[in-house]
């Protein structure tokens, strides 16, 4: 008999290629916006972007900026690096990165197989942080959608992961049990912190092998180890 009947994946950088597919669409608006003209190449902008993008979001986690901080800001203070002061063109650039993200359709590697073999076992759902406007998007366009009973969305239940609230809507929404349920993430603090918080059971996705400080449920490199764990 399964341990487990409900299994709450969270989207980005663990199943839906966050990292591949933002570079795509970074790189088509790069060439868009003429921005060779502010920046020596693709990989300078990017390589500015990424940490002020990585700041606005765990900023936005916690409560201290709003979404429109993070979606032009991340790029509005990218721009600044290189004097480039046009907040009317980061506001177009966010509403396209926004609008073409998600059409994107690179998925983690072995994520079909994955749910594929998952599927006839348990019911699955998404748990994400993502904006309303992209994550739906997201799944469709991948084809990941028809994979999950529900989708849960910090925007629309009004509590981001890892907040304990986010955590029991789900649960409750699925009439779950907490020891029937299992947690499947790549960040440690909003996912796997999160759970553990909540007494979840939960799978660290840790494709690059970082260092763990604090003991975790489950570690796993590759999506092919859950065949073997579940």
């Amino acid at each position: 008999m399964r341990k487990y009947k409900h299994l709450f994946f969270d989207l980005d950088h663990t199943i839906w290629d966050f990292s591949t597919n933002e570079k795509i669409t970074l790189s088509e608006l790069f060439d868009k916006y003429n921005l060779e003209k502010y920046f020596a190449n693709f990989d300078d902008f990017f390589s500015s972007y990424k940490p002020i993008n990585a700041d606005l979001w765990l900023k936005y986690r916690l409560g201290e900026i709003k979404k429109t901080d993070l979606s032009i800001g991340r790029f509005y203070n990218t721009f600044l690096t290189v004097g480039f002061d046009d907040h009317q063109a980061a506001t177009q650039f966010a509403n396209d990165f926004v609008t073409i993200n998600p059409t994107k359709t690179s998925v983690i590697p072995h994520t079909f197989e994955v749910l594929d073999y998952l599927k006839p076992h348990y019911q699955m759902h998404i748990i994400t942080n993502g904006f309303v406007e992209t994550q739906h998007v997201k799944l469709e366009k991948s084809g990941l959608r028809p994979y999950f009973s529900k989708i849960f969305i910090s925007e629309e239940i009004g509590y981001q992961k890892p907040k304990r609230g986010f955590f029991e809507y789900a649960i409750k929404s699925c009439n779950a049990r907490k020891r029937e349920s299992l947690v499947i993430g790549d960040s440690l603090e909003a996912d796997i912190e999160g759970a553990k918080n909540f007494g979840l059971d939960h799978v660290f996705f840790n494709p690059d092998g970082i260092a763990v400080d604090a003991p975790v449920f489950a570690e796993i490199r590759s999506l092919l180890e859950l065949k073997t764990m579940l």
